[in-house]
């Protein structure tokens, strides 16, 4: 049984999302002499207690190596304590490549039994491939931990680099098997990590004694679903006079929460779902778009011949590197979302925000060219890949989706399977319809619609613009 699966078991039958940690120190061992015995019989009496209220348990493996050889053979006998329907989520943080990182993932899943096992994402994919080459096992990521300086490293750069981390690491295992860790001490990268990964369960340490916001945590971390978080608490649960009794406490406050998250949810679903709805950073992206003049008003000639109020240029976005980094951040959050094996860029427009995303997300990219080449190789597509495989295509914006379709049609003549499309903005007059009767989905970023109202409500383009470009967007 893999690991997403029994976790899923284990919150449904004991109604929780609360996970205990098992970290002893001398001071909560129960008197004797024997190590051994002390800490086996501290082990069991704690799961004996809490079997019941938890999602699963976290071990973490230096509280065993602290005491020796005798820690480390007891801590194999723990771990067989656990109950099986219960998953053992292994506090290691390992990080490391090759053989190393095999012989690493070889004794955490073959000696110590974990379905999970907490890693540091410094040296990049292959520290993470050995721990997620078995499909049933699953990683937890150090995104934004909870320590104070956290912050010097894990808050650095533009985008921060725990954003980076969270991107990237959706692309390093299957759906379900990369997890992330982030601080419930820190609710602000918690929301922005649910925002950029919305399916990914979340290890959220730090409620307890270091002082995290129960409350606020999961307001910002918990999936639509009430759903995609662990709470790991260890020393309030441990050290507590009844750990019984704290555990159930901290999961029914859990649920107490997660119930009035939902609720408030409701309240604050717009009556027309999705209409004009807007993240943050889309607002600041449609803004630069107006600003640095890629969408303009007037008079134009579109690729399709047909006469235009509004022309988007976002050919200039190469020009502006600040807001060609949020392009691209908006088209890596709709790429997170698609299964592929490459990115392909649509000429020309698109080229250069296909070759930034697949940088970010070391992802490799192919592209077709609008014409073929008459020396050389002769080919059409460029890039190495094999038949059979998949491609997304990259584009910037889709009218009547020609310019998709030729790419597509390259594509699949070469091989590919390019059935996905993700566009920066649909200008909403047929394209997305039109590709969907070929068999090719089309995920935008931004409809036409968002950009308008944005723009009108921001006071950049006046009410009679804002009605003229809607009526001829409909009519269109």
């Amino acid at each position: 049984m893999g690991f997403i699966t029994k976790l899923n078991q284990a919150i449904e039958r004991n109604n929780s999302l609360l996970c205990v940690g098992m970290d002893p120190t001398e001071a909560v061992l129960p008197a004797g002499e024997d190590l051994y015995s002390r800490l086996l019989n501290w082990a069991r009496d704690l799961i004996a207690q809490t079997k019941d209220l938890v999602c699963c348990y976290k071990p973490n493996i230096a509280f065993y190596e602290q005491f020796g050889p005798k820690g480390m053979r007891v801590f194999q006998d723990i771990v067989r304590e656990i109950p099986e329907d219960i998953p053992l989520l292994l506090d290691a943080k390992r990080g490391d490549i090759g053989s190393t990182a095999e012989a690493y993932a070889k004794a955490c899943h073959r000696w110590f039994k974990a379905d999970a096992v907490t890693l540091s994402p410094y040296l990049g994919r292959d520290a993470i491939q050995p721990f997620v080459a078995n499909p049933e096992k699953a990683v937890f990521v150090l995104v934004q931990t909870s320590n104070p300086s956290a912050a010097e490293v894990q808050q650095h750069g533009n985008p921060p680099l725990f954003e980076l981390v969270a991107r990237i690491s959706q692309t390093w295992g299957n759906p379900g098997q990369i997890g992330l860790v982030v601080g419930a001490t820190k609710p602000e990268a918690l929301a922005r990590v649910r925002e950029i990964c919305p399916e990914a369960w979340i290890l959220a340490p730090g409620v307890g004694a270091q002082g995290g916001d129960l409350r606020l945590a999961l307001q910002a971390g918990l999936r639509e679903d009430g759903l995609g978080m662990i709470i790991p608490v260890s020393r309030s649960v441990m050290n507590a006079p009844d750990p019984r009794a704290a555990a159930a406490a901290l999961r029914d406050e859990i649920n107490q929460i997660r119930q009035e998250v939902a609720a408030t949810r409701l309240e604050t679903i717009p009556l027309e779902a999705g209409d004009g709805a807007l993240e943050e950073p889309h607002k600041e992206l449609i803004d630069g778009l107006f600003e640095t003049g890629c969408v303009k008003f007037g008079n134009f000639t579109l690729a399709s011949g047909k006469q235009s109020p509004v022309y988007l240029d976002l050919r200039r976005l190469v020009s502006f590197p600040s807001l060609l980094e949020l392009a691209v951040e908006a088209y890596i959050d709709a790429l997170l979302k698609l299964e592929y094996d490459y990115i392909a860029g649509v000429p020309y427009a698109a080229l250069p925000i296909a070759s930034i995303a697949a940088s970010k997300l070391k992802q490799p990219m192919v592209y077709s060219r609008k014409e073929v080449k008459t020396h050389g190789t002769n080919q059409q597509v460029e890039g190495v890949f094999e038949s059979g495989q998949k491609a997304v295509l990259v584009e910037d914006v889709i009218t009547s989706g020609g310019s998709l379709l030729a790419a597509a049609d390259a594509l699949f003549a070469a091989g590919l399977v390019a059935d996905q499309a993700v566009v920066l903005v649909d200008r909403e007059q047929g394209g997305v319809a039109s590709l969907a009767e070929k068999g090719i989905t089309v995920h935008p970023v931004l409809t036409f619609s968002q950009i308008l109202d944005r723009l009108h409500q921001g006071g950049k383009i006046s009410s009679e613009i804002h009605l003229m470009v809607k009526t001829y967007l409909r009519e269109g």
